[in-house]
């Protein structure tokens, strides 16, 4: 599935768009958490899925 997405031109990792380990303690703080999904997160969960998508 990857390949494929790769074929349409869609970004896979947040590297590809510049994002630096330095930049996602602010994402984090600008990420709007919303209720209604499985679990609600963290901001220490956000920036280490943040973290995991670099």
């Amino acid at each position: 599935m990857e390949a494929w997405m790769r074929e349409l031109g869609l970004v896979m990792r947040l590297r590809e768009l510049g994002v630096t380990e330095d930049m996602l303690e602010g994402i984090a703080d600008g990420v709007f958490p919303m209720d209604g999904g499985y679990k609600a997160l963290s901001r220490e969960e956000i920036v280490q899925l943040l973290r995991e998508s670099l």
